[in-house]
């Protein structure tokens, strides 16, 4: 092969590459990727929370996986309850989640909920999980129970006890509250004051009940509170109702769903 070939194939060879990366980078322009100020990177099904507003009312994500950003904690409520996202996994659909309650004295933590997390939400328990009981000032140690002394949160004669198992008495009598607190096996290794700072994962592996007939016409969901609707983001740059086999939104309509792409946009794109 003479060189002048060699160098029109590797043009064509280049353009097919700069081509991909092109539709890779515009197919869903609404859908873009962000980074946390502490360097979290933030890609769908997530989306920035903190870049949302009035002026730009949608986002493209999972409905609940808004992530509000900030110089320190990155933050993600479930049931109006923060968690502080460590870590996200996209190669294994996992996020990493410490309860903001347990950050206030990291030698002493205490969280004061238990994690709840509805049926329909796409945020499931990891098999890297497990699942400590707190029984917050007890008068007495539970009886006939393997319980053990949590002593930095005893207070005026009162006393905090942890456990592994499910309790087999009726704990209401003898202590003021009980917690069951989501902690990783691994961070168990290290004592359960590490492992509740260390927090605990979650794996998203279905898609949210919204999302489902989106995702499988190869789109990516979203919602704009404003319309009330619930939008899909299709690899060739069309925005449509419910799928991506559906007809496109009228132009007109798409504008003033989307709005232009701005520095407001929910994702963060420039």
């Amino acid at each position: 092969m003479c060189p002048t070939q060699l160098f029109f194939i590797s043009l064509l060879f280049l353009f097919i590459i700069n081509s991909s990366k092109a539709d890779n980078t515009t197919s869903f322009g609404y859908c873009p990727s962000s980074v946390c100020d502490n360097g979290l990177n933030i890609s769908y099904p997530f989306w920035r929370l903190d870049k949302y507003s009035s002026d730009s009312p949608q986002y493209c994500g999972y409905p609940g996986f808004g992530i509000n950003c900030s110089q320190i904690d990155s933050i993600l409520y479930i049931s109006s309850d923060s968690y502080n996202v460590t870590n996200i996994d996209y190669s294994v659909y996992s996020i990493n989640l410490v309860d903001i309650d347990a950050l206030d004295d990291k030698t002493c933590p205490r969280v004061h909920h238990n994690v709840t997390l509805h049926k329909d939400f796409p945020l499931k328990y990891s098999e890297l999980d497990l699942f400590v009981n707190f029984y917050y000032n007890c008068i007495h140690s539970p009886n006939s129970y393997i319980a053990y002394p949590f002593d930095c949160l005893n207070s005026n004669g009162n006393k905090s006890y942890h456990a592994e198992e499910e309790e087999d008495f009726d704990w209401t009598r003898i202590c003021e509250k009980k917690v069951v607190v989501p902690v990783t096996k691994d961070g168990f290794t290290r004592g359960i004051g590490a492992a509740m700072v260390e927090g605990f994962l979650l794996h998203w592996v279905n898609a949210a009940t919204e999302c489902v007939e989106c995702e499988a016409s190869q789109g990516r969901c979203g919602y704009n509170n404003s319309a009330h609707e619930s939008l899909c983001y299709c690899k060739d740059g069309t925005v449509k109702f419910d799928n991506c086999n559906t007809k496109e939104i009228p132009k007109g309509l798409t504008h003033h769903l989307m709005g232009e792409p701005s520095s407001l946009d929910p994702l963060g794109a420039k």
